[in-house]
């Protein structure tokens, strides 16, 4: 589930009038089990939703969210810091022994208090448009500010501590071509925490929600060389071009060359790329700008079916995400 979804599914509880328990990871270290922006969500049935790393450390805390809202347990935000080792001297032990540290800010939320804010900052990270809003929460709560920039961090000092969390994701994904590939990488992207939005020209493409996660925004172009004015932070989006022909492929690549891009892809095989490159080059697009061009896209495994497509460039991706070390959100 990605963040933006997981603060939906928070609203919504919250407008039912339901109490939650909310942990966020907000640090850890290498082998940790919890990573930067985990989240997990628990009401007093000790329903959960997400997830902090799992196994006896979530069971217990799990357990102790669920009781203490049965309780009426309300508390400010806090932080708590666990050690992923089973030894002597360890000070705080989670329970599990696969190494590494995380620390996880603990949340009490409360329907006539929190659900104002968390309203205001899920209807600015669906606008994604303009000025940024940041989620912000210290030890005397939640509120939004007006901020830009992407991503999140927590800021301390011997005395304070801060979580951030904007309401720009720093991960996106914009997929041209609407068509059974683009289709299943949109699913995959959209899983794992990509903001993913697809663009074709062909309206039936773009039809049957029922195909489409709700999280996948979908955009009808004239023509592709619309495509520069429509992508809102360029500079923090990786573009996979698929589109259903060879010349539509060119059209977007040329739109795209000179757009200051995190990353830019066009799925094929390699005699269609070498055809694909000797046209931008009639096209005038310069050769530095050709070679940023990533092609074939996905890793170097059987694919031959649109989810199997899927899944090789998205293990790509990841990897071109892991070695960028942005801040997921």
């Amino acid at each position: 589930m990605n963040n933006a979804a997981f603060w939906r599914a928070v609203l919504e509880r919250l407008d039912a009038g339901t109490p939650l328990f909310v942990a966020l990871v907000v640090a850890n270290t290498r082998g940790s089990p919890g990573t930067l922006g985990a989240r997990l969500l628990v009401d007093a049935d000790g329903n959960t939703l997400g997830t902090i790393g799992g196994g006896i450390m979530e069971a217990n805390l799990v357990r102790a969210a669920r009781d203490g809202l049965r309780a009426g347990m309300d508390a400010p935000p806090s932080l708590e810091q666990l050690e992923h080792r089973d030894k002597p001297g360890t000070a705080h032990p989670s329970g599990l022994i696969c190494a590494g540290e995380q620390t996880n800010l603990n949340c009490w939320l409360q329907p006539g208090r929190d659900a104002a804010t968390i309203r205001a900052f899920c209807a600015a990270r669906d606008a994604d448009g303009g000025e940024a809003s940041t989620l912000q929460i210290d030890a005397g709560g939640l509120r939004v500010t007006r901020a830009h920039g992407a991503g999140m961090a927590l800021s301390r000092d011997s005395e304070r501590w801060c979580w951030r969390e904007s309401s720009v994701n720093p991960e996106r994904l914009a997929i041209v071509g609407g068509g059974h590939c683009g289709k299943a990488l949109a699913r995959l992207a959209a899983d794992v925490g990509y903001r993913v939005e697809v663009f074709d020209t062909r309206a039936e493409a773009l039809e049957g929600d029922a195909d489409w996660p709700v999280e996948v925004r979908r955009h009808l172009l004239a023509d592709y060389a619309d495509l520069p004015e429509r992508l809102h932070w360029p500079e923090l989006t990786t573009v996979a071009v698929m589109t259903a022909a060879m010349t539509q492929d060119v059209e977007a690549l040329t739109a795209l060359a000179d757009v200051n891009l995190h990353w830019l892809g066009v799925m094929g095989s390699a005699a269609k790329i070498h055809e694909i490159r000797q046209r931008l080059a009639a096209h005038g697009i310069a050769q530095e700008r050709m070679a940023a061009i990533h092609g074939p896209i996905g890793l170097p495994m059987k694919s031959d079916t649109p989810p199997e497509i899927a899944v090789s460039i998205m293990a790509q991706l990841l990897a071109e995400r892991r070695d960028s070390h942005r801040p997921r959100v």
